[in-house]
């Protein structure tokens, strides 16, 4: 386990632990290996009012932008975390302090490579939006006329993630060791996971890329559409898009037939992005959707974004079916059939676990569970039975529980399962299709006797090989890995004993001779001989101990 470093972190690490103790966590610090000095004289403020997940999602708020943005990236995971964790999650936003435009001025310079007049006119140095990792710019293009939204990385933010990335590594460390419980989530994996999310969010050339691929799928962009992308001005910290005049769903008025009529493009808008195109939008909250004057809809923000092979629509749509028929034994059938690998589960015991989340959400639709929230709770289920699904099955949850959200600001009636049920209907008139079934079956074993065709070939090679004397076969033992060292150190120490035993022999001859200079009576050489032998004697003992201690 790296060490954690106190003086890199001098400033930092008091501010989190502080904020930690604020919020009710002084006991789950005294478990971990925290230093004393950081613990003391913090005033104890007990949170009682709000439920332990609530108390996770405040303390990333208050924890700053970076926090906020991994708390966001895990949210993803509700096939890792529990489903109450994952809500509250889903619930940060990052409307942090902006930065002052001195700070930003040296960022665009350098992604533009020239001075900002020259590309933009009119650039209003007021951000119009500030997130945890960017800022929100309006400007207009000189060459165009056109008025466009730039999106610049914020100053320095590489070494705020650093700072606190290692904090949060170190924190994650000690609770995987020195919490039993916690240890099945296996929270260091995670962090890694979300670790390389954060990577990708910060290279806006992605979410550029991720823009370009919707608008490439979805080419009617006449109700449904993301932002142009202005490519040529596009780098890594900067990115320059289209301006979009909207409203968000949850501030937007519309005539109850509109709202229901918008409320339904949206949701249609996102099935067919699951259904038909397998590329959709993993996280379409009301912030990242605007409504335009014209009832059309944008979805903002492409960072997130998630991908789904055929075979993994057919497995939803399987889910789906289940989940609305509470069928406890399909859902287990199809979840074994998402299944990443193999694995060893109770089968008595999730079926148990299932048919209790049925139960517990009888109802779905407007006045009742939204189906994004039991798809949350099934992915956590399955994880903790050892069945390990996609992570892009969590973002597609993720994605059917943001757009209920979203619809239901828009339309207090909106009914996902009537937007969806059209295009589960179709996908499944598709899988069974003749064409379809003779892509997955005809193709297959046509491929199959082609490479049977190739048996006689590679044995011929073979036997060739073999009659040369050419084949080799390599073993390896497990549990031998250390073996050579071992042998080594053994015969490093068989030497020295060697060494010792000649030494004292030699020691005691000299001894009787009686040889000057003499030393307390006795030849020098002989004592010094002795010395050196139990100085060698004692270097093997304490080896030896410390080895076996280690063990």
């Amino acid at each position: 386990m790296k060490p954690f470093n106190y003086l890199a972190n001098a400033v930092r690490a008091p501010e989190i632990v502080a904020i930690l103790v604020r919020w009710g966590f002084e006991d789950l610090l005294l478990q971990l290996d925290t230093p004393q000095f950081l613990l003391k004289n913090l005033v104890r403020k007990k949170v009682t009012d709000l439920t332990f997940y609530e108390r996770v999602r405040n303390a990333c708020e208050e924890l700053g932008p970076i926090f906020v943005k991994f708390g966001q990236i895990l949210g993803t995971r509700p096939d890792k975390l529990p489903e109450p964790l994952v809500m509250e999650l889903k619930k940060l936003r990052s409307q942090v302090e902006p930065q002052p435009f001195e700070k930003i001025h040296p960022v665009l310079l350098k992604e533009l490579g020239r001075e900002i007049d020259e590309v933009f006119l009119n650039f209003d140095p007021t951000p119009v939006a500030a997130g945890s990792l960017g800022q929100v710019y309006r400007a207009t293009l000189v060459e165009t006329g056109e008025t466009v939204a730039v999106k610049v990385q914020r100053a320095d933010i590489r070494k705020t993630i650093t700072a606190d990335l290692e904090i949060i590594g170190w924190f994650a460390r000690q609770l995987h060791s020195r919490i039993e419980e916690l240890r099945p989530y296996n929270i260091p994996q995670l962090v890694r996971e979300a670790e390389d999310r954060l990577e990708d969010e910060l290279d806006y050339r992605n979410e550029a890329s991720n823009a370009e691929i919707f608008i490439a799928l979805n080419p009617d962009q006449s109700r449904v559409f993301a932002p142009k992308v202005y490519s040529e001005y596009t780098t890594r910290r900067l990115i320059v898009t289209e301006w979009v005049e909207g409203e968000s769903p949850d501030t937007v008025r519309l005539e109850p037939e509109m709202a229901k009529e918008v409320a339904e493009l949206g949701g249609n808008s996102v099935f067919h992005q699951i259904v038909v195109t397998g590329f959709f939008h993993s996280d379409p909250h009301s912030g990242n959707m605007l409504i335009t004057s014209d009832y059309r809809i944008c979805f903002l923000d492409w960072g997130q974004a998630g991908q789904i092979t055929m075979e993994m629509r057919y497995h939803l749509a399987d889910l789906f079916a289940a989940i609305t028929s509470r069928d406890a034994g399909k859902v287990i059938r199809v979840a074994q059939s998402m299944a990443i690998e193999d694995s060893h589960i109770d089968q008595r015991s999730l079926e148990k676990e299932i048919t209790h989340l049925l139960n517990k959400h009888r109802r779905f639709g407007p006045n009742g569970t939204n189906i994004g929230t039991v798809g949350l709770e099934m992915l956590y289920i399955f994880g903790t039975n050892g069945i390990a699904v996609s992570p892009d099955y969590a973002l597609l949850s993720k994605a059917i529980l943001c757009v209920e959200e979203s619809a239901r600001l828009i339309h207090a009636e909106f009914d996902i399962q009537e937007v969806a049920r059209p295009f589960l209907v179709k996908l499944n008139k598709e899988r069974w299709s003749f064409k379809s079934l003779k892509s997955r079956t005809v193709y297959p074993f046509v491929d199959m006797l082609r490479r049977m065709q190739k048996i006689p070939e590679s044995l011929h090679r073979i036997l060739n090989r073999i009659e040369r004397e050419e084949i080799q076969i390599n073993l390896h033992h497990t549990g031998t890995e250390n073996l050579e060292d071992t042998f080594n150190s053994s015969m490093n120490r068989l030497t020295v004993g060697i060494i010792i035993g000649s030494l004292i022999i030699g020691s005691s001859l000299v001894i009787t001779t009686g040889v000057k200079p003499l030393l307390w009576g006795f030849p020098a050489i002989g004592i010094l001989g002795f010395l050196v032998s139990g100085l060698l004697g004692l270097y093997i003992v304490i080896s030896t101990l410390r080895n076996h201690h280690h063990k």
